[in-house]
């Protein structure tokens, strides 16, 4: 029986934190071949011995690519997608801050070029199940809290995880939570965002990399899930099993779970 063929995989936003997490993952795998490393605007941040691709749409002619892995914002994300699916590669995208407006662009450009592709607000396997869990016990409690930790130069807060922790609660119950408002709140904004009854807490600093917590509360106990992340490797067992499968699927799918079979 001859070799499968390994998939053919391009990083962009390869110089940044987790796409440098990323190159050294998809070298390593028997399976995957890596084929481009693309990031325009920092290719000087590669590590020693990856050669830069800063210019997308030559990289993706030049060496072709069944899956694109993006590791960058939100706009680069969209502006890259088009470019990915028109030389025939799958995008598999991990950049959070997209709005209910621009996953529908983004759905559209997968389904017009009749490929597919996943967009994961977190990739990493524990803050997935993290929130499986969380819609499981919602329907037993009546408030709710979510607090995430970030480091100092995250661009968005709350995290995109945090927004997807607080959808899966609310699904989970078919009342909307529960949530007391102080008589007196001599600062304004202390009880945290709001979604739906749940209030979501946003920390950033030095020395937090990516943490998740939601508390659930009822009378005379309360139940909390939490999820740490120790180094940027824990996003990568997630994307590599999204590069294996993306090819599998139709049309965009939006979160890990989907391929977990939970």
């Amino acid at each position: 029986m001859p070799a499968q063929s390994p998939i053919r995989v391009a990083v962009h936003g390869a110089a940044g934190r987790v796409g440098r997490e990323g190159l050294p993952a998809v070298e390593a795998a028997p399976d995957l071949e890596l084929t481009a490393a693309i990031d325009p605007p920092a290719p000087e941040r590669l590590p020693p011995g990856v050669p830069p691709d800063p210019h997308a749409a030559d990289a993706l002619r030049e060496r072709p690519s069944d899956v694109l892995i993006d590791f960058t914002n939100a706009a680069a994300s969209l502006a890259m997608a088009p470019r990915a699916l028109e030389a025939g590669a799958r995008p598999v995208i991990g950049s959070t801050g997209f709005t209910d407006a621009q996953v529908g662009e983004l759905a559209e450009l997968v389904r017009a070029h009749g490929l597919s592709g996943v967009l994961a607000p977190n990739f990493t396997i524990g803050a997935v199940l993290l929130m499986r869990l969380a819609s499981i016990a919602a329907r037993y409690f009546d408030y709710a809290d979510v607090a995430e930790e970030h480091h100092e130069t995250k661009v968005d807060a709350p995290s995109g995880t945090a927004l997807a922790i607080a959808r899966a609660v609310h699904a989970g119950r078919a009342e909307r939570f529960q949530r007391n408002h102080p008589e007196r709140e001599p600062l304004p904004g202390s009880r945290g965002a709001a979604f739906e009854g749940i209030a979501i807490h946003a920390a950033r600093m030095p020395g937090k990399m990516a943490n998740h917590q939601v508390t659930f509360g009822g009378p005379g106990q309360t139940l909390t899930l939490r999820h740490e992340t120790i180094n940027r490797e824990c996003y990568m067992p997630g994307v590599l099993l999204a590069a294996r499968k993306v090819g599998e699927l139709q049309g965009l799918v939006v979160g890990l779970d989907a391929l977990l079979d939970l």
